[in-house]
This record gives C-alpha cells, structure tokens and sequence, in this order.
C-alpha cells in the first residue's frame, strides 16, 4: 500500500524516487500513481525541483530526471575513498576465515598492495603496504588482466572473468597460496582486487569451499559500495 509522505522534503524526494522502476520519462499522471500526492503537490514541487536541476520537463505532461544527478555522481567519485570501505570488510574477512587479507591495484605493468589485514594463524606473506611487484606470477595479477580493457590481456583469462575469482595454489611460493576476485567501479570498470591468502597447506578443497563465498560476498559488497554491480558475485557464489 503506497504512504503519502508527511512533509514537503519527502514529498520532493518521493517524486524523485517515482523514477526509480527504470522508466526514463513519467507523465503527471504517473507520478500522482506513484507517489499518492495529488497533482497540483506534484505541480508545486516538480517546479522547485527544475529549478535546481532534478527534474527537467521532456515533452507536453511528461517528466525526467535532471543533470544534477550526474553531477553529484561525479562528485561522489571524485571525492570516494576506496580505503573507507574496504578495510572494516577486510578486517572482517579475516576474521571470518582465519586467512590475510590484501587490497591490490594496478599501476601499469606492475600490482601494488594497497592494504593488507594479516592473520595470526595464515602465513604472513613479504608484501607490505605500498610494495610494488609484477603484475605476474600471482592470482591477483591474473585478476587484473582477466579484468584489462585490452582484449589482447584478458583473452589467456577467460575462466577468471566467467567465474569472477581464481584459486591459486602455490604459483608465485609453494609454500604460499590464495583466492582472489575483482572489485568493480561504475561500469564495471575493474576498480582493485580483494584477495585472501595463507599457508598452501591449508588451501584444501573443504578450506576454499568454505572460504571462497565469503571472498566473492566480500567482493560484492565492496563493489556494490563503490558504484559496481554485485550481481556477478552472487551468481558465482551460488554456482
């Protein structure tokens, strides 16, 4: 049953949040269907509304959403810090799996780590904050180019982009394996690569089976936060 809102700043936003079910234009009659206001509310609102940018008059009767929303998005990217919202699920992570944890980008040819939450109980890898190495050997290295827009990089990794993570067992140490996955930006541009890693010994199949959806629901979450869809995660974990 649809609520009218009580005060005008809900009204205003309820007429936005019409626009929602993905139709680009509404008419008045639509949005009085969706909001349960009546017209001449709507009239008096969507006249502010214009005025500010978040709604523009398309057509005779017709209505959609304004250039102002772009504009805070860009603002939103612009001023997004990918450590506020990846270090409390990192940290949490480790906690549920016992395993480290590593935030990796890339910068050219070469993946630095970003972040990393260690475990007491995982082997502790060399890589440190701010260390740069080679994007390969390594399963966070693969991720990056399974995830490049060069087609000419990603087209050795496409069981990683079907599946969105890779095991990798001992390929940069013997001693030393991990499961990584992509984090994506808006437009699914790759934005990082999440990865947990620990002693090879303890990467059996029962340790990845129970491990590997806690990354990709990691990876999810981190992606739907930063603008990405976490849809593929979902899909991967449930496969």
């Amino acid at each position: 049953m649809i609520t009218t809102p009580d005060n005008a700043v809900e009204k205003a936003l309820s007429i936005i949040e019409s626009f929602r079910e993905g139709n680009g234009r509404l008419s008045l009659q639509e949005i009085t269907e969706r909001t349960n206001l009546n017209k001449a509310t709507i009239i008096r609102h969507i006249a502010s509304l214009e005025k500010y940018g978040y709604v523009l008059r398309v057509n005779k009767g017709e209505y959609a959403l304004g250039p102002t929303f772009l504009e805070f998005g860009n603002l939103y990217q612009n001023s997004f810090q990918l450590s506020d919202h990846a270090l409390p699920i990192m940290r949490n992570l480790v906690k549920e799996t016992d395993n480290s944890a590593g935030l990796y980008i890339r910068d050219g040819d070469m993946r630095v780590c970003l972040h990393k939450v260690g475990s007491q109980a995982a082997l502790v890898s060399s890589l440190q904050e701010g260390d740069r190495r080679p994007i390969l050997p390594g399963g966070s290295g693969k991720v990056m180019l399974a995830f490049s827009d060069n087609p000419k990089e990603y087209e050795a990794w496409g069981d990683i982009r079907k599946s969105h993570y890779i095991v990798n067992i001992g390929d940069r140490h013997p001693e030393f394996s991990s499961l990584a996955a992509p984090i994506f930006k808006r437009n699914q541009k790759l934005a990082a690569v999440l990865s947990l890693s620990g002693p090879t010994s303890r990467f059996t199949e029962s340790h990845i089976e129970e491990n590997l959806p806690r990354l990709l629901n990691a990876a999810g979450n981190l992606t739907k936060q930063i603008g990405g869809n976490s849809q593929p995660f979902t899909l991967s974990a449930t496969a």
